[in-house]
């Protein structure tokens, strides 16, 4: 009796002999094109290439906003707005310890 080695298809969920399975999808880099030229709206510096982007970057501490993707930018808009309104578990547990204190202060507890 001889073992075989399956693997299982990501879109099909079927195991498929090892030998017999084909990845589909790129298997080769992908090249990314330069840059459209623009004015730093931090220095006013003309930027024309990706790595003057880089050292840019690095140099004044920021990051382009077009390496966020949208669902991150939507889950730090919440927290954000969580953290602002007080309801992370944070601004909980500081609330009740106000209320805890204001009762010990004016001999409710």
């Amino acid at each position: 009796m001889t073992r075989k080695s399956w693997v299982q298809d990501p879109e099909t969920g079927k195991l498929i002999p090892k030998e017999e399975y084909q990845r589909y999808g790129p298997t080769s880099a992908a090249i990314q094109g330069d840059i459209e030229p623009f004015v730093s709206p931090v220095d006013g510096q003309h930027i024309t290439s990706r790595s003057q982007l880089r050292a840019h970057n690095a140099r004044h501490g920021v990051t382009d906003s077009r390496d966020y993707s949208h669902d991150f930018l939507m889950d730090r808009s919440t927290k954000r707005i969580n953290q602002m309104t007080g309801k992370t578990p944070q601004a909980k547990q500081e609330r009740i310890s106000l209320i805890k204190e204001a009762l010990l202060r004016h001999g409710s507890i």
